[in-house]
């Protein structure tokens, strides 16, 4: 018997991938995975849960129904304005102007018909002002401007 290997076991060891070539295959198809998780014509599902600032006037200014996506406020030399985001159904944007004017808002006007639709209404103490713009990337965003009028 002799200590070199045979020419049939030569040949199987050359065909055999080496640890370093393993291991790059390994970081490879890792690397695949999570790059195709984030693929896909699904919607990232959010994290964190959006809520309306406590001091936010619920009760005398009414959103549209959805799924509340932003919502802040900010104040400055005694002037606080609300900034809130609705991702509302098809017409979310009509639907916001009609609940408006429903609890009592009168219209102050209303922007030209196109990609970017914007109204301004004023009630209850606030100036409200609604918009939406089509095809944006939240789809049937419903946009407020809400401040102490």
């Amino acid at each position: 018997m002799t200590d070199r290997p045979t020419t049939l076991s030569r040949v199987s060891a050359r065909r055999r991938p080496g640890r370093a070539a393993r291991g790059v295959a390994a970081v490879l198809a890792a690397g695949a995975v999570l790059l195709s998780a984030g693929c896909g014509n699904e919607p990232a599902q959010q994290t964190t849960s959006v809520t309306l600032p406590a001091s936010f006037p619920k009760d005398e200014v009414p959103l549209v129904d959805g799924t509340l996506i932003d919502a802040g406020e900010r104040s400055q030399d005694g002037v606080t304005v609300y900034n809130v985001t609705v991702q509302a159904q098809p017409g979310g944007y009509d639907a916001a102007k009609k609940k408006l004017t429903d609890a009592g808002y009168l219209a102050l006007g209303d922007g030209p018909e196109g990609a970017s639709r914007s109204a301004q209404f004023s009630g209850k103490g606030y100036v409200v002002t609604v918009s939406s713009v089509d095809g944006g990337a939240v789809p049937n965003a419903v946009y407020y401007s809400v401040s102490k009028g």
